[in-house]
C-alpha cells in the first residue's frame, strides 16, 4: 500500500515556484480595510502593458506649428483686442483712457489713443490666443 501511495505522489508534479498572483491596487489606505497601514499595492508589469495598448489610432496632422489633431480655435476676445500688422508686429491699445481723464492734458489723452507694439513677453501669450495670426 505504501508503494502505491509513493507511485501516486511521484506522478504528481508539484512545482516549488508558483507564478505570483496579480495584486490589485488598494481602494483606501486605512488599516481597517487593508489590515495594515500601507501604500497601494503594485500591479504586475504584464497587466500594465496590456492596458496601455491603444484601442484605435488617431489621425495626426503635422503642421508648421507642430502636430495637430483638430483645428485650433481663435480666442475672439483676443482677436478684438490685438491687431497684427503685415510685418508681424502685434499692436495693442494703451491703458489709462477709460475714465477719470479730466485731469489729463489733451496731449496725454491724444497719445493714449495711439496703439503701440506689444512687449516680447506678451507675444508668446498672444500667439497662443491667435493660432492662425502670423505673429513674428
Amino acid at each position: 500500500m505504501a508503494a502505491v501511495l509513493c507511485a501516486q505522489l511521484s506522478s504528481l508534479r508539484i512545482s516549488a515556484q508558483r507564478a505570483p498572483k496579480p495584486f490589485a491596487a488598494a481602494k483606501s489606505l486605512s488599516s481597517k480595510t487593508n489590515g495594515i497601514a500601507a501604500a497601494p499595492r503594485p500591479v504586475l508589469a504584464q497587466k500594465q502593458q496590456q492596458q496601455q495598448q491603444p484601442a484605435a489610432l488617431a489621425l495626426e496632422v503635422v503642421c508648421a506649428d507642430g502636430p495637430r489633431g483638430m483645428k485650433l480655435k481663435t480666442r475672439k476676445s483676443a482677436a478684438k483686442r490685438y491687431k497684427v500688422t503685415g510685418s508681424g508686429k502685434v499692436m495693442v491699445r494703451r491703458a489709462g483712457k477709460q475714465h477719470l481723464n479730466e485731469k489729463q492734458s489733451r496731449k496725454t489723452k491724444r497719445n493714449l489713443s495711439k496703439m503701440v507694439a506689444a512687449s516680447e513677453t506678451h507675444k508668446n501669450l498672444i500667439r497662443g490666443c491667435l493660432p492662425y495670426a502670423k505673429v513674428k
